[in-house]
Order: C-alpha cells, then structure tokens, then sequence
C-alpha cells in the first residue's frame, strides 16, 4: 500500500500536536511495511538529512518538501496560504497520482485534492482530519471568533466532499455530524503515545505540589485565564506550590514570582521527560482543543490532569484529574487549590490512573494498526 500524506509539518520542524502525530503516524506506518509519500513544509532546522534522521525505517519513505507560502497580512491570509500551499502540493505530485492507492491529509492540506476530486480528476479515498475542529468550538475571544468565522465555510466545504473524516469522538463526533457528515463517513481515532514515552511507576510526590504548563503563547490555550488564576493563589505566601512553563511564552505575559519558572521553547523529547517527571499535575485550561498530545505524554509521564472539557480531552480525564466545564479563572484556581490540598495518597491513586489509562486506550502502535484497517476497509 502506497500513501500520499499530507501535512502542514513534522515535529521538531514545526511545533504542536498535529505536528507530532504526522511524525509518529508516518513512523509506524514506515514500519509495518506501508510506503509512504510525506508532504511537509520543513521548518526550523530543517534539512533532508536530518528529516530521515526522525523516522525508525526509510526504505519505503519519500519526502517531498513544499515551501509554505506567505500571501499577505490581511484577514483570511491563513486559509488563502493554506489553499495556495495544497494547490502547490498536487501540482507537485499529479504526475505520481496513479502509484497512490489513497490520500491521508491532516488539516486543510486536502483543499486543492478535493478540488480537483469533484472535477473529476481524481478517483483515490481521501482521508481528511482536522483533529479538533477547533473553528466549530468557543473561541476565548472576538478576534479568535472572528478568525474562526472565516475557515467555517471551508473546513465545512471539505468534510462533505472527503471520502472519510476522522473524529476523536467527545464534543467532537458532534460537531461532525452537525456539519451534515454521514456516520458511515466518520471514523473514530485516538490520538496516541509511542510505548517508549511510558513509565514503569509514577515519580514520587514531596510537600511542594508541583504543576507543569506546556504549549504555545496562543489565545485558546487559556494561558491569560491560568494567570489570573496564578496572580491570585500567588498572592498568599503560604502556598506550596510551583509552576513550571515549557514552551515560547514571552517575557511580558510571564509572572513575576519565585514560584513560576520559564523554560521556553524545547525540542528535545527527554529534556520534557525530565521536566514533566519532577511535576504532578498537567494543566490544560484551554478554550478548545482536539485530543491533545500534550495531554497523553503528562498521563505517559505519570501525572495528573486538569484540563477544560473541550474536543476529546473528556476521554482522557477519568478518575486522573479534574475536568473543568469552562476555562474561567475562579474554576482554575479552585481546581490548583484542590491539587495542593490532596494528600500523597489521593494525588498517587489520581498518578496512577494516568498510568492505567494511557496503558489501556492510547499506545500508538495500536492506534497506527487500526489506521491500516481504516485503510484496508476503503480499499475494498
């Protein structure tokens, strides 16, 4: 089986969950004997040499690399690069088009395929995923709102043309359908972690409650509600607790206390090991999400969760954290203040749960083996 996958970036290139999941998606499939045609747009210390270096098996890999382009500053800039980017995607490869048996596409990489598709100049399944759906969920703000309003009408244009698109369930099966996607064309998926990234045992837990925050500085992550939040419990001295940021926030958002630690950007998945293993608990106070990957490597790590039920993220929080209804900061700081006040034992049972979900309903190599039965079934 021949794939063509689509994908707007491969981690470390590009930074975020869908990042991540093209790179471990590609990975497994590589390995369990599929030839894959990669599609990314490089990214920060790219090359090709090192591009191969993240993969286990190469002898069935193709890389394509298309530059992303850069349109103009106006309103609706990102879906107009996106569609420019697709359309210089099958120009890139229409000449390779019958080798593939089908096309895998992650976010709007698909736009131009499905284009051509109801042209008739194409035949192949197409996969659509946009993990999710986040356009279709609350935005944390007008400007996000108003954002949101302009991929709307393509996001709803794609998923009714696709052949198939994958939901990771929760808040998101129902966005789907409500969008006029069929059932029979919905197919469920995990978001995943590698078996390597799970411990044996939870880290031991000290008098100081320990958070951790990973992400980008981006509006729906709830990173101005978590402040508040912060601002307030930081207030009385007494609280033993710290908090660790990993990821690019800048410097005039960041919080000014003893208690709050920045590390910025980091790429090197055993220096976030390292980090999340000295925490206890994850927190995930965003507006929307998918199924963040984020999410499953604190759980993989040993930790508890507190995230907003939005996307999928109610299917990884049972018995293992708290899950918030909105990303309001009263809610946030009463969830921390909780945390803090569990004894060992209690935050242990919540630890150790993690440990027990991630084992039982999120390994990657399972998830990857389900994705080739996907395949298998449209093919037929």
């Amino acid at each position: 089986m021949r794939i063509l996958f689509l994908t707007d970036g491969v981690h470390p290139f590009q930074l975020g969950g869908m990042q991540k999941h093209s790179l471990i998606l590609c990975d497994l499939l590589l390995k369990k004997g599929l030839s894959i045609d990669v599609v990314h747009p490089g990214g920060k210390g790219y090359s090709a040499e090192k591009f191969k270096e993240q993969f286990t098996e190469t002898e069935k890999l193709k890389e394509i690399q298309i530059d992303f382009p850069k349109t103009d500053p106006f309103p609706g800039h990102y879906i107009r690069e996106n569609k420019a980017y697709s359309k210089s995607i099958y120009q890139a490869v229409r000449e390779e088009m019958g080798s593939y048996d089908l096309i895998y596409a992650q976010g709007f990489t698909a736009w131009h395929f499905l284009k051509m598709k109801v042209a008739g100049e194409i035949s192949l399944p197409i996969f659509v995923n946009f993990h999710g759906f986040e356009m279709y969920q609350k935005p944390p703000s007008l400007r996000v709102k108003a954002e949101y309003v302009l991929f709307k009408k393509t996001v709803k244009w794609m998923v009714n043309e696709a052949d198939y698109v994958y939901s990771f369930g929760g808040q998101i099966n129902r966005i789907i359908q409500n969008l006029g996607v069929a059932k029979d064309r919905i197919i469920s998926q995990s978001n995943g972690i590698k078996a390597d990234w799970i411990r044996s045992e939870v880290s031991s837990i000290g008098e100081e409650r320990k958070f951790v925050f990973v992400g980008r500085n981006e509006r729906r992550k709830g990173i101005e509600e978590l402040n508040k939040a912060l601002e307030v419990l930081l207030e009385d001295k007494s609280k033993r607790f710290n908090v660790q940021f990993v990821g690019p926030i800048p410097t005039e958002v960041q919080l000014k206390d003893d208690r709050i630690h920045y590390h910025g950007e980091i790429r090197d998945a055993e220096k976030i090991k390292a980090i999340l293993d000295e925490s206890d608990c994850l927190l995930c106070p965003s507006h929307s999400e998918g199924m963040p990957t984020v999410i499953l490597e604190a759980m993989a790590r040993g930790l508890a969760i507190m995230g907003t039920d939005v996307g999928a993220v109610s299917r990884m929080i049972d018995a293992n954290g708290i899950l918030l209804p909105t990303p309001e900061p009263k809610l946030i700081q009463s969830a921390i203040e909780k945390i803090i006040q569990l004894n060992s034992t209690q935050l242990e049972d919540y630890k150790k749960q993690s440990l027990r979900l991630v084992k039982e309903q999120f390994i990657w190599e399972v998830i990857a083996q389900q994705k080739i039965n996907d395949f298998k079934e449209a093919l037929k």
